[in-house]
């Protein structure tokens, strides 16, 4: 009986310690106190984040301050219980529970980044064939056109590099192709540069005399570095099959290339119709696309719409090249090189 009337007498002198408290002014010893303790634990925080997954977004930079306010709350109650609290909540009482929160945060929110990163870093300490297929299959997984783009974004710095090892040769056997029709003024030529990419094609052109360029690509990251190549007078990020060409672009350039884009996963084949749109009449379009096992359902649709355009008296077909040694082959049944194609068409 004794111990009930104490345990009574404790909770109506908690209760009015409580309802006190909330009477309280909050001081600016209060605040200052109170934000100090918790900023120092939200750059342990993000250190943590940081060295688990080398980037530290807004949104977590905020969920660690939160939780670390939380945190001093509790230790403030513990010290102080009269003293009122910014908050009156108590979901975590140590450092390790906001560590623990923050990282099960990023492998929900941010886990297929961070995979993407991984393999990309990886790639970029060690430049071999197996981690750059790595970095490649990696981006197969990504089923949205943002997915896509994002991946080029995180790829970016290391992608002349990577596709050096693959023995990427189709911006060669491009530029080769248009060099060996054009006889034009190269010089005074403008050629459109669709899925530019770093600027691989522009840089092979330039090589053969060609000197004015318009870049278009998805990647922001990617078009940031044709603009540092110095290679291009004009560039736009384009979302290709989602957002037109410029309508200002139309009848415009003395060459269309696209390199790269036109395979399964990328861009749609109907995109070829912008292209031609965006050409000069007597102008040249010039298109790749893989041969392999898996882009050969593509291969077919953009077959049977560039047949189409021509029997609709858009463009003729000038050359068609087939090339067995495309690039190393990347896929998890092929081996050695597949193999890939190099169309080039002249609009009427």
């Amino acid at each position: 009986m004794y111990r009930k009337e104490n345990n009574l007498k404790e909770c109506k002198r908690l209760f009015m310690a409580e309802k006190e408290q909330r009477k309280r002014p909050l001081s600016l010893k209060d605040l200052t106190e109170g934000i100090a303790c918790p900023l120092f634990y939200t750059v342990i925080g993000c250190f943590l984040v940081l060295l688990h997954r080398l980037s530290v977004s807004p949104i977590q930079f905020a969920a660690v301050l939160v939780l670390s306010l939380l945190l001093e709350c509790e230790r403030r109650k513990k010290k102080d219980p009269g003293r009122r609290l910014l908050v009156n909540w108590r979901p975590v009482s140590s450092s390790l529970h906001v560590y623990i929160y923050v990282i099960a945060a990023d492998c929900v929110f941010y886990n297929r980044k961070r995979n993407q990163t991984s393999v990309y870093i990886m790639s970029a300490v060690a430049n071999t064939f197996e981690n750059v297929k790595a970095v490649i299959l990696s981006a197969h997984k990504n089923t949205t056109s943002r997915d896509k783009v994002s991946f080029y974004n995180s790829w970016a710095e290391n992608y002349d590099q990577d596709v050096a090892v693959l023995d990427y040769r189709a911006p060669t056997l491009a530029a080769n192709c248009i060099s060996s029709h054009f006889s034009g003024d190269r010089e005074g030529a403008v050629v459109l540069d669709v899925a530019c990419g770093t600027g691989l094609v522009a840089t092979q052109l330039k090589k053969l005399g060609f000197g004015k360029f318009v870049g278009v690509d998805g990647s922001k990251a990617m078009l940031e570095l044709a603009r540092q190549s110095g290679l291009y007078q004009d560039s736009k990020q384009v979302m290709l099959g989602e957002e037109p060409l410029p309508i200002q672009w139309v009848d415009s350039f003395d060459v269309v290339v696209i390199v790269g884009g036109l395979s399964f996963g990328h861009v749609p084949p109907a995109v070829v119709r912008d292209l031609c749109k965006s050409t000069k009449p007597g102008g040249y379009i010039c298109m790749t696309t893989r041969s392999n096992q898996d882009n050969l359902e593509y291969k077919g649709f953009l077959d049977s719409e560039l047949r189409q355009m021509e029997n609709e008296g858009l463009w003729t077909c000038v050359e068609v090249t087939e090339v067995e040694n495309w690039e190393r082959a990347v896929s998890e049944h092929e081996d050695g090189y597949i193999s890939g194609a190099v169309y080039l068409y002249k609009k009427l």
